[in-house]
């Protein structure tokens, strides 16, 4: 962090270098990552302490004042978190309590904190998301379908809309969909301690790439949350944090990636280049605006699940 103004900092780190680490080419904080930028539309090497800094990120505005939101207490999370992540990445497993908790805490900081600004992949999400909604209300029975499945995982309000209204609604297209903001983000984190507790009821498989995958890329939005139900992942109803029948998956190094769920399945596995691709696809639609790497050439699929690498990905995010 640098930029004081009266004593304070004012540039704030809301991906931790030790956690970014872990993608680079050693966990030295002189290390380098491949990044993708979607703002600047560049693809890049940069050093760790160039990454994952927005300008009073952790500050909110309180009529007059500023509310620094995270300080040395953050620090001190990351000087605990840093070893947690290297003993895992060894280890490959979470049979040491106290490192899957502070990776946890890492997963739900992750989750809500973001600076959520990027417009060209908000564009891309928004179309993704259009054809996804109008996939969704294609007939009456997938619409019924899926308003059950999401009834019974849970989802509020799941049985409200009948299945005119919501074509309607559909077909009308008056709507938009929007990149979470600074501002959603100050929202969450006052559920971050719920995000916390729901996270640690699920159980986690650790994922090691296998070699020759070229491993996991990582994003400044990695921990994604989807329905394990294929219609519903491709429905309406957004999963949630708390809901039956959903999955949590998180980049945590080159190496490793985990999936939470309520199964009670505890495992340790390893990944073929297909299945590591997969992560990285998902990793890669849910960034908010840099994806991170060692080098590349790391593999994600694209929209017609043809395998591709890392240096492709620039060229598809310029297209309109």
């Amino acid at each position: 962090m640098e930029n004081s103004e009266g004593g304070q900092v004012r540039n704030h780190l809301y991906v931790p270098p030790c956690y970014l680490a872990g993608f680079a080419h050693n966990w030295g904080k002189k290390s380098q990552l491949y990044i993708v930028d979607s703002t600047v539309t560049e693809a890049f090497f940069t050093t760790l302490q160039n990454v994952a800094v927005e300008r009073d990120f952790d500050w909110i505005e309180t009529g007059a004042e500023h509310l620094q939101l995270f300080d040395s207490s953050y620090a001190e999370f990351e000087s605990k978190l840093g070893p947690a992540l290297v003993r895992t990445d060894a280890k490959g497993d979470f049979q040491n309590d106290a490192d899957r908790a502070l990776i946890l805490e890492l997963v739900a900081l992750l989750a809500v904190r973001n600076p959520g600004r990027s417009e060209v992949m908000r564009h891309f999400k928004e179309q993704a998301t259009r054809t996804q909604m109008e996939t969704a209300v294609a007939n009456r029975r997938r619409w019924e379908s899926q308003k059950r499945k999401a009834a019974e995982a849970g989802v509020e309000g799941a049985a409200d809309l009948t299945y005119e209204e919501i074509t309607e609604f559909v077909e009308r297209g008056d709507y938009t969909i929007a990149a979470p903001t600074t501002g959603y983000f100050e929202q969450e984190l006052k559920s971050l301690m719920t995000v916390y507790k729901l996270l640690d009821r699920r159980s986690w498989i650790v994922a090691r790439a296998a070699p020759g995958s070229d491993g996991f890329a990582t994003s400044d939005r990695p921990v994604t949350l989807c329905w394990d139900d294929k219609e519903m992942e491709g429905g309406f109803y957004p999963p949630g944090f708390g809901l039956q029948g959903t999955s949590v998956f998180c980049p945590l190094s080159k190496s490793l990636a985990i999936r939470g769920r309520f199964d009670d399945r505890v495992d340790a596995i390893e990944l073929p280049a297909d299945a590591v691709a997969g992560i990285n696809s998902r990793t890669i639609f849910y960034a908010d605006r840099r994806i991170y790497a060692e080098t590349d050439r790391f593999r994600f699929l694209d929209q017609h699940f043809v395998m591709r690498y890392g240096f492709d990905l620039l060229s598809m995010l310029l297209i309109p």
